[in-house]
């Protein structure tokens, strides 16, 4: 998805780069056509103008030489004359070539022959002797004024010939800032399209992935929820089984057991030989613990105080024999008067037996204490001990992913319940339960025990 999206967002940066240089390129190519159009009809017009007083100028000179008689100062009309003369030719030696119209060349061409006549039949005025006033009225009326005349014509016309041009230009450039401005639009239209198809792409395929993870939520929260319901199972036929080999042992195992120590007793009462005897007192201490070996394996697997007598009682029994066993002191102050339901108590008893073989194995506790509040529709359990905790001292194998942290918090999220383990203020670990009262069997409201610390 991600290679997609970046390919269409490339293409689109692309294309906008591409319509961004398209229009620089127009608008810089149409601001130099513009300003080649302006130079050059403003160039033809300065030296149409520059001509055209250079042709004026030229007549009324060589009007002033003819009239004039004197020598010197006809030798000055004279010198005006060719420098005007030089001026236009230099003028348009400069221009012409730059002329890329051929109608407007040709027309330049026929002014610079109609400027080379006109120049030329000036020279007749200096001839000597100096003309009559006659002759020199029909050298003005006769030739000098009539190509005079045509020079203005053909001036005349390259003006035209400059102005249409110019037109045309204008309309080559309207032309041209037409196309440009119908390129960019159609590039901008295209750019908008693949954009816009781009985003729709996007969409879909985000939309597709939303609906795809909500399936995955959906199947992940349908497997959880198997799994809880498979915990749960496992839990029930685990108590179940650890129920019947209880039974089992209590039953079968233990009655079996007590038949033989009364058997041994039994044949103690006769007269027997000391080394039977002896062997027969070994055979029942043996007999008595196993037997005891038996029971407190049938408590362990399923208290049957736990049905007789309720959470509290079992509790203060199981916690004697932990610190029997142990060493390490546990105490549960005070008893229940109130009856929980039984799959609460037993929820509550298994988690005790874990948390406190969790304490005995990994904590190096001296002490431990339990506490159960009930109140407000919740039962509280609290643990605690003096140990090294759950922090980096110890190893969070156990802290974290051990199997008996996760069967502990399995049992009280079975009953709608949370729990929660961490380090204890002054050292140690901490862990508390919290499971719904609803449904239960409780006959107060809030009952307290509260298991201090020993020692």
């Amino acid at each position: 998805m991600r290679p997609a999206l970046i390919a269409g967002f490339t293409i689109v940066f692309a294309l906008w780069l591409l319509w961004g240089y398209q229009l620089f390129r127009g608008l810089q190519q149409i601001e130099q056509s513009v300003t080649t159009v302006h130079d050059s009809y403003l160039l033809g017009e300065q030296i149409l103008s520059r001509l055209r007083t250079n042709v004026l100028f030229g007549s009324i000179y060589l009007r002033d030489a003819l009239v004039d008689g004197a020598i010197a100062r006809r030798q000055m009309y004279r010198a005006e004359l060719n420098r005007l003369r030089n001026e236009a030719e230099q003028l348009l030696s400069t221009y012409v070539p730059e002329v890329e119209s051929l109608e407007e060349r040709d027309h330049w061409a026929l002014l610079q022959m109609e400027l080379g006549n006109y120049w030329s039949s000036r020279e007749m005025a200096f001839i000597e002797p100096p003309m009559t006033p006659g002759e020199a009225a029909a050298l003005l009326g006769g030739r000098v004024a009539p190509q005079r005349d045509t020079v203005l014509h053909v001036m005349d016309q390259l003006l035209a010939l400059q102005t249409a041009a110019s037109q045309r230009q204008k309309d080559k450039l309207d032309r041209l800032y037409r196309d440009v401005r119908t390129r960019l639009l159609l590039m901008g239209a295209g750019t908008l399209l693949v954009a816009l198809v781009a985003a729709v792409v996007a969409s879909r395929r985000v939309n597709w992935l939303q609906r795809e993870i909500e399936r995955q939520r959906r199947i992940e929260q349908s497997n959880r929820e198997d799994l809880e319901r498979l915990s749960a199972r496992l839990v029930s036929v685990q108590e179940q089984e650890r129920g019947a080999l209880a039974r089992e042992l209590h039953d079968e195992v233990g009655q079996a057991l007590t038949a033989v120590k009364m058997d041994i007793g039994i044949a103690l009462r006769a007269d027997i030989d000391t080394r039977v005897r002896s062997a027969l007192e070994e055979a029942r201490e043996i007999s008595e613990s196993t037997l005891r070996s038996v029971r407190d394996m049938s408590q362990l697997l399923h208290p049957s105080i736990l049905d007789d007598f309720g959470l509290p009682a079992t509790l203060t029994t199981y916690l004697r024999n932990f610190s029997r066993r142990t060493g390490i002191r546990a105490q549960l102050a005070e008893t229940m008067d109130a009856r929980l339901a039984p799959e609460i108590e037993l929820c509550v008893y298994r988690i005790v037996q874990e948390a406190l073989s969790n304490v005995a194995q990994h904590s190096g506790a001296t002490a431990c204490t339990v506490t159960l509040n009930a109140g407000d529709g919740l039962l509280r359990l609290v643990i605690e001990d003096n140990g090294h905790g759950v922090g980096p001292a110890v190893n969070r194998v156990h802290a974290g992913r051990g199997l008996g942290f996760i069967g502990m918090r399995e049992r009280a999220q079975s009953l709608g319940g949370s729990f929660m383990v961490s380090d204890r203020t002054g050292g140690g670990a901490t862990v508390v339960v919290r499971l719904p009262l609803s449904g239960t069997s409780a006959r107060n409201d809030s009952t307290e025990i509260d298991v201090r610390r020993a020692g």
